[in-house]
Formats: C-alpha cells, structure tokens, sequence
C-alpha cells in the first residue's frame, strides 16, 4: 500500500479539513501557519548561493532581519489577503514554503513557494502547492490563480505545469534583482479548468 500524504489547512470557521492523496513518497504536511521556529531554516537556506536568485528577496545578512518578514505573513493571515504555509515532512523536517496571496484583481490570486535546497527534488512542495491551490478554489471563492517564475528556473515551471497551469503571457520587467530588471513567464489555471482535471483524476484513480 502507498503511503498516504495529508495536508491540514484552515476551514476560516475554526475548523479545519483534511486534502488526503495518496502518492508513493513520504508522509508531508502544510502546517497552518508560519512560526518563528522556521526562522533558522529559512536563514539557512539563503545562505546557498544562488538560492534567492528568482525570488524577491535578498539574503538576510542576520537571523534578526527574518523576524519582520514573519510578523508581515502573519498580519496578512489574520486580514485574509495572504495565506502562507510552511511545509514539513512527517518527521517535522521543515520542507519550504508555499504560499496563496489576492491580487489586484477580484477573485485572482497569485501562488508562490520555494524549497529548502536539502529537500529539493523530492515533491514535497509541488504536493503541498496542490492542496494550497485547491484551498483557493473551495475555500477562498478564487476564480483563478496565476504564478509567475524567472525565465531560467524550469523547476518552477514544471511544478507549476503539473498544477494544470499554462502560459498566460512574458512580463519583459517582472522583477528588480540588484538593480537589473528580469523576465518572467507567467502562467494560470481557472477554477473551470482545475475542476474538470480534478474530476479527470479522480476518474483515473478509480
């Protein structure tokens, strides 16, 4: 018998609801939120070269400097514009992060997530960016929900693909990393269409 993955995610009504799939790899969870026990990881993940390279953040120079970027995920949790997850194995081996943020735009929300560079390769976020992602079309009333990766990192945009997400457009200007402007492909899935392949999923596990 495979292994069971679950992912535990918040109801909004003080409850909460199991996203179970079952899949040949080990036990990971979602945890509800992210805490100040995941600082350490986090620095220790930026401290690999080139880790932070497609993201919008520099490295911290200091475990300190994390401590206000918590404090911002946790206000955007209780104002219901942002939602972030902190990944970890079974065995509480923290994984990374994923996270589920309103756009502009009614009803679109945006995802994000990154790995620690020691559990990547293992699908553990693109599990948990699954059930994340299906938070924000049966709990969050999202009609659709986009992601946008620099050109070069093909991981995140394989992760993305297996989501059911395609090509939406290429944003020239995506982002300002030391000062040089890069390119990102941005890519989206409608709640139609993440219905209709859940629904062929479930027809092929059957």
């Amino acid at each position: 018998m495979r292994p069971v993955w679950r992912s535990v995610l918040p109801d909004f009504a003080g409850q909460q609801f199991d996203c179970i799939r079952t899949t040949s790899r080990q036990k990971a969870q979602a945890k509800v939120k992210p805490a100040e026990a995941d600082i350490p990881h986090i620095f220790s993940a930026s401290r690999v070269p080139g880790f932070t390279d497609g993201m919008l953040w520099k490295p911290p120079e200091t475990l300190d400097e994390l401590y206000g970027p918590l404090e911002k995920n946790l206000a955007a949790w209780r104002s219901g514009t942002a939602y972030t997850f902190t990944v970890e194995t079974s065995e509480l081996a923290f994984v990374g992060r994923v996270a589920l943020r309103q756009t502009a735009q009614d009803r679109i929300w945006n995802l994000g997530f990154w790995t620690h560079p020691e559990q990547q390769g293992r699908g553990y976020t693109a599990e948990a960016a699954a059930a994340v992602l299906q938070l924000g079309f049966t709990r969050l009333g999202a009609e659709h929900v986009e992601a946008c990766h620099a050109l070069w990192n093909l991981k995140s945009r394989r992760v993305l693909e297996k989501l059911g997400m395609t090509f939406v457009k290429r944003v020239p200007e995506g982002f300002q990393k030391n000062g040089v402007w890069m390119a990102e492909d941005c890519l989206g899935v409608s709640r139609e269409k993440w219905l209709n392949l859940r629904e062929m999923a479930l027809l092929n596990e059957g």
